[in-house]
């Protein structure tokens, strides 16, 4: 459910690589790619397009597809999209692709903090991964399964939104989940757009995101921000 903070725990697990008869490892998987994207509506062929927010702050990249729109998706959606490019248009500016699979993902703006920071549930994560496209923090990791609803959020805090760095931490809520209804850990996507920071008349230049790691303890993450 796009812009609420509650999270349905339905996230997504990677395919696994296959192999052919012969042994060897399947082709496709040589050349596909998989990325979070936007979804940025039809082209006049009525086919999907999205727009890939290439890392720190390269110029974004449209990706023209040959499939229709996905259904349950709506226009701006963040997705993790798998696709293997057909072709490169000199310029850079756009990729003709094979979209093979695509899942909505959880996608919010950042927040600010109306309560003290120790009032809010942080329980630990396992990241794989963390990095800046554009206006966009993304994070990919693990959590604790449940089956059930939970808070999933990115907040600022109050005392540092007019500092050079700001701080930034990963709100994570189980809300009252009993500890035996934890079952596993599964992967999840997160991406939060930051772009009220990049505003001219923003002060931050650095966003410190720090998060409750499971396996690594409290780690810190800095973004330049511009």
């Amino acid at each position: 459910m796009k812009n609420s903070i509650i999270l349905i725990a339905a996230l997504l697990a990677f395919a696994a690589c296959s192999r052919d008869h012969d042994g060897k490892l399947d082709s496709s998987f040589e050349t596909e790619l998989a990325d979070i994207v936007t979804y940025t509506g039809v082209d006049q062929d009525n086919h999907a397009t999205f727009r890939l927010d290439q890392r720190d702050d390269l110029p974004p990249i449209t990706l023209f597809t040959t499939v229709a729109a996905p259904s349950k998706v709506q226009l701006n959606d963040r997705v993790l999209l798998y696709y293997a490019i057909s072709h490169k248009a000199p310029d850079g500016t756009y990729w003709n692709v094979d979209a093979t699979g695509l899942s909505r993902i959880y996608s919010d703006s950042l927040r600010i903090n109306s309560n003290p920071l120790d009032s809010y549930q942080m329980r630990p994560i396992i990241t794989r991964s963390v990095w800046r496209t554009g206006e966009y923090i993304n994070l990919h990791g693990q959590l604790e399964y449940t089956g059930k609803s939970r808070l999933l959020y990115m907040m600022i805090d109050r005392d540092t939104k007019y500092n050079d760095t700001v701080d930034a931490y990963l709100v994570h809520d189980l809300m009252s989940t009993p500890s035996d209804s934890i079952f596993y850990w599964r992967d999840f996507y997160l991406s939060v757009n930051v772009g009220a920071l990049k505003s001219p008349n923003a002060p931050c230049h650095v966003l410190r995101l720090n998060l409750n790691d499971a396996k690594t303890g409290k780690t810190q993450h800095n973004f330049k921000i511009k």
